[in-house]
């Protein structure tokens, strides 16, 4: 460089800061490739979460409901029990009524 003249010097100067911005150029360049490669997996990640969580979800629902029609079905077989035994306690008090009733309506106070 003894004999750099004032241009030569201005022009070195440019093409080293033209290297330094095509090099940076280049790394934005990688760096957002790589952004967008990690956000495409992470979307990816993301629907693949959403799918198992949905699927859980129908499982759980549908377990659910096969525990709500169970539990369902045995109340109303207990109901049915229920109101069975009443009916049959209703119709043996209605004929211990009506045998008694017949048994005082004819003078007889003697249990069969």
């Amino acid at each position: 460089m003894a004999n750099s003249t004032p241009d030569t010097t201005v022009a070195e100067a440019m093409n080293r800061v033209l290297e330094v911005e095509r090099e940076a150029g280049v790394a934005i360049a990688a760096a957002a490739a790589e952004a967008e490669a990690a956000l495409r997996a992470a979307r990816e990640l993301r629907r693949q979460i959403l799918d198992r969580a949905r699927d859980r979800a129908s499982r759980l629902h549908v377990r659910a409901q096969s525990r709500i029609s169970a539990t369902l079905s045995q109340l109303d077989a207990q109901a049915k029990a229920a109101t069975g035994q009443r009916d049959s306690l209703e119709s043996i008090a209605q004929r211990a009524i009506d045998n008694l009733a017949r048994r005082l309506a004819s003078g007889d106070h003697e249990p069969p």
